[in-house]
């Protein structure tokens, strides 16, 4: 395509000289991020290109290291106000100059997601990889983060279609408006935008079978997972079969795994102690996936699940500190009860409507 040609033309001038011309700021960005964060600076993680090609992104650091045992687990807790500020000011996009120049991006185009979404996409929205991803584009303008995933990417198709000269100088002109006015910076409820799942029904919810218990010992054993659930024990595979088997013929309990689009297990969920409309709950969700968004999901076939076996109460027992799952269980209706003795837990209840 000729504008093809074009649009590398006036990336590689445009973002060279603002490259240039941005050298001060990152510099005492970098200072800043440096004192406020600590190592390293710079945030390297693989994206896709043009084609599903990877590249390497560069951006400036927003959020402190994971540390379970300091509280810091989620983006929300990982998430400083400095982050915050550098996120609404998209300072922290700067370094992606370097980026565009290699030819990696464009100033303007679909924003580069995760390599992990790549086989999620449906076919249809594949096609955000026909052009090179941009430093901002048509979703970003609309809405940003604070937009649905399926809406983002029918945006990211739109512009797939409509490339052209003043589309990209409309985004340029609206993408300013935007920064300053700091609108659509996440998701409603959380740091950053949640996690893709894929297009359609993001994760399905199918009863527990054996295959799924190596991820669950693997999640039950891991100090993000520990941190903020109840259970005190060390999980063993072969402990956990056991478990497994004995709970398979327990008629007042229900087990589930939900799995994503390509089969792999990212929360569990079960409904046990079933007796007289009620029940009590428990969830967990893969380590790498805490905050995003696939504790709601899970809630909303949890739900679902107990409505079909006809309960009219539910309740569960969570870690006082562990506070975004309190937020989390709030939302979908569950209010504190009381304590559980001798330990910092907190009892909390829910009507199944």
């Amino acid at each position: 395509m000729r504008y093809d040609r074009v649009k590398r033309a006036l990336d590689l001038a445009v973002g060279g000289a603002a490259l240039v011309l941005s050298a001060p700021v990152q510099l005492a960005v970098a200072a800043l991020v440096r004192v406020k964060l600590g190592s390293p600076v710079l945030f390297r993680q693989d994206r896709p290109g043009k084609d599903g090609r990877v590249f390497q992104l560069v951006k400036f650091r927003t959020m402190l290291e994971p540390d379970p045992a300091g509280g810091l687990i989620t983006n929300e807790q990982r998430m400083t106000p400095f982050g915050h500020r550098l996120r609404s000011t998209s300072l922290d996009e700067l370094p992606t100059l370097l980026n565009v120049v290699r030819g990696d991006m464009s100033l303007v185009g679909p924003r580069p997601l995760r390599t992990t979404y790549l086989p999620r996409y449906s076919r249809r929205h594949a096609r955000r990889h026909d052009v090179r991803p941009g430093l901002t584009g048509l979703a970003q303008v609309r809405g940003r983060n604070a937009l649905t995933w399926e809406e983002r990417l029918d945006l990211d198709i739109e512009y797939v279609d409509s490339m052209s000269p003043a589309l990209d100088l409309s985004i340029v002109l609206a993408t300013i408006r935007t920064v300053f006015q700091r609108s659509g910076i996440a998701a409603e409820g959380q740091a950053t935008m949640s996690e893709f799942m894929g297009s359609g029904e993001p994760i399905t919810c199918v009863p527990l079978v054996e295959e799924h218990l190596p991820a669950r010992v693997e999640w039950l054993n891991d100090p993000r997972v520990r941190a903020g659930i109840t259970i005190s024990f060390q999980a063993s595979l072969e402990d956990t079969v056991t478990w497994f088997r004995k709970a398979a013929e327990d008629e007042t309990r229900a087990d589930f795994a939900c799995v994503s689009q390509d089969g792999s297990p990212v929360s569990m969920f079960g409904i046990t102690d079933i007796a007289d409309g009620s029940a009590a709950l428990y969830l967990y969700v893969a380590p790498d996936l805490h905050a995003k968004g696939i504790g709601r999901l899970t809630m909303v076939h949890l739900l679902k699940e107990a409505q079909r076996l006809g309960l009219t109460e539910v309740r569960l027992e969570v870690k006082a500190e562990n506070t975004s799952a309190v937020r989390l269980y709030e939302r979908f209706g569950f209010h504190v009860t009381g304590e559980v003795p001798g330990e910092a837990k907190l009892k909390m209840t829910a009507v199944v409507r």
